[in-house]
């Protein structure tokens, strides 16, 4: 008992360690999700340098935590953003790639739709377009419509088409684009449509359609409250330009030239110094060229600053992240040592415990055996004293008789019977030659004692080898006694058959006699064949032995001769000897 509570504390132990592990494991799941949301909340916010911070530190704990394909893909598709936002590129496509790897083997097409969107993206910033279509087209194929991804999968796949030159091919896009955002009332969507369809329209010189996109897109962002659009502006000034609607042309680009910055301030001047040619007002047109020419001057020194700031925080930045990685990967190693340790230590108590679990089973099933085979014995010993029980009804029948000559002949052979039953009181198994001799001689004795004799007849097959074949003792008998005194009672011309043969490593033994059989009705149910006690102690016993060898005893009754008045019964065990050698 001790040992079996300590076995339990052992199994409860190791089961709340499992427990607290997967408790543990899907806390750090849900940590991790709300860690992410974070960060693409900062990315959204344009704090770029905090939110990739974050994902840095959730993908490190990646690498040392087993965190689901799902949240992965999303960690990396969020730093790959950053990346973008920040124009570092390579790494941006790098974080893409590790995304859409994920997202595949995950299965998840939305998360691969925003993947081949972002590679898309990039490559049109690469000016790379072909690649930027077949990726942008992928992505659109897995995006259902309509939605606001769909949308801006479609424009970005609209603009590298028109950069490709393919502007017959973009329109369509552009065109069944501006419909979806007005179907999802996606305001600030169709005024960058309208404003891409104004880009195309110029470039197909089909000015009408330009100066009618671009303020429809003017419009929408003066009812949004949003900054002047000075793309916008620039193309309205151009297509009325073109148009022939030079001082409309020229308000456009006035509008746009207060808070046009850099290149694109860069393009107003032009265009205004072109219109002002148009207009033969040279003085301005000079003015704006000047302006034009010092600001162009302004951006080379800028891009050369900014490339020679590039390069040096490129040098920094990995000397930092070599720094980085080396304590990165020494942090990984103690963590990974820990973790060994941990898992060690767990599945050391868990085989502990299931080696108690073992011991103790194989303790009990050995105690099971041991208490099987007391109750066989007993079961012997019960079948003995009833036999004896009924041997000596007979010898008292032949002394009320006064037929000494029998009785002799009786008690002989009755000693002879019980010498060899008390041989095998205490053993499981007797020979089948001890066995057959033992049947003969209890007939024998059935057969003096019955006031109407009996014929029997006990054939052995000349394949059973009795040397070898082994059989629990004391199971034939009762059931020959059956058919002796319930069977072929009162029965003229009464016969027991008694049959033994060995086919396919199977021993049957067959019982037969020419009664009236088990199916006859009779006022007295009790001297059924199954209601006596020797049957009822076979049965019982049979069920013993086939606990310890399984399917070893089968047993079988039946009508002898189904065709005949009194059809007679027999009881049919079949051993099956391979059990035993298997044991």
């Amino acid at each position: 008992m001790q040992a079996q509570s300590f076995s339990l504390c052992f199994l409860k132990l190791g089961c709340f360690l499992l427990y607290m592990y997967v408790q543990t494991a899907a806390g750090q799941h849900q940590r991790m999700a709300g860690f992410i949301d974070s960060a693409d909340l900062l990315l959204r916010k344009g704090l770029i340098e905090e939110s990739k911070s974050m994902y840095n530190g959730i993908l490190s704990r990646a690498e040392i935590n087993d965190m689901p394909d799902t949240l992965l893909l999303q960690a990396h598709l969020g730093i790959a953003r950053a990346w973008h936002m920040n124009q570092q590129l390579d790494s941006s496509l790098q974080s893409y790639l590790k995304a859409l790897q994920l997202a595949k083997s995950a299965g998840a097409s939305s998360f691969q739709a925003d993947a081949y969107m972002g590679i898309g993206v990039l490559q049109a910033h690469a000016k790379n377009f072909p690649k930027a279509i077949q990726y942008l087209k992928q992505a659109d194929s897995l995006t259902a419509a309509p939605s606001v991804k769909k949308l801006q999968i479609r424009i970005n796949l609209a603009n590298s088409l028109m950069e490709a030159d393919k502007d017959e091919e973009a329109l369509p896009y552009l065109q069944s684009s501006l419909q979806t955002a007005q179907v999802l009332s996606q305001e600030t969507i169709q005024a960058i449509i309208h404003t891409n369809l104004s880009n195309l329209f110029i470039k197909a010189k089909d000015w009408q359609a330009a100066i009618i996109h671009s303020k429809e897109s003017l419009q929408i962002r003066e009812k949004l409250q949003q900054p002047p659009s000075i793309i916008t502006y620039n193309n309205l000034g151009y297509a009325l330009t073109q148009s022939g609607a030079l001082e409309d042309g020229k308000k456009a680009y006035l509008r746009a030239l207060p808070v046009a910055q850099g290149t694109q301030r860069q393009q107003v001047l032009k265009n205004l110094k072109e219109l002002s040619l148009l207009q033969n007002d040279h003085r301005a047109a000079l003015q704006y060229f000047e302006e034009y020419d010092q600001l162009k001057d302004s951006i080379q020194q800028q891009e050369i600053a900014q490339r020679v700031a590039e390069i040096t925080e490129t040098y920094e930045s990995a000397e930092k992240s070599r720094q980085i990685q080396s304590l990165q990967l020494e942090n990984k190693t103690r963590r990974q040592q820990l973790i060994l340790v941990i898992i060690g230590s767990v599945l050391l108590i868990l085989l502990i415990c299931l080696a108690t679990y073992l011991y103790l089973k194989t303790e009990q099933a050995k105690r099971e055996l041991s208490h099987t085979k007391t109750r066989n014995r007993l079961l012997l010993a019960q079948l003995n004293p009833h036999f004896i029980f009924n041997s000596l009804q007979h010898v008292q029948h032949y002394l009320y008789k006064n037929d000494k000559e029998t009785s002799m002949a009786y008690l002989s052979n009755f000693a002879r019977l019980i010498r060899s039953t008390l041989a095998h009181s205490d053993t499981d198994w007797i020979s089948l030659e001890e066995e057959v001799e033992l049947l003969k001689n209890y007939l024998y004795l059935q057969r003096l004692a019955m006031h109407k004799p009996f014929h029997f007849n006990l054939h052995v097959g000349p394949e059973v080898d009795f040397s070898t074949i082994q059989l629990p003792p004391m199971l034939l008998q009762p059931v020959v006694e059956n058919a002796i005194k319930h069977g072929i009672t009162d029965q003229a011309d009464a016969n027991i058959e008694i049959s033994i043969h060995l086919a396919q490593q199977k021993l049957t033994v067959s019982i037969s006699d020419n009664g009236k059989g088990i199916s006859t009705t009779s006022p007295d149910r009790s001297n059924n064949l199954h209601k006596s006690m020797g049957s009822q102690l076979v049965n019982k016993r049979i069920r013993e032995i086939n606990k310890q060898y399984p399917e070893f005893i089968h047993l079988h009754t039946e009508e002898a001769y189904p065709d005949k008045t009194y059809p007679g019964t027999r009881v049919q065990f079949i051993f099956d000897i391979k059990q035993i050698s298997k044991n």
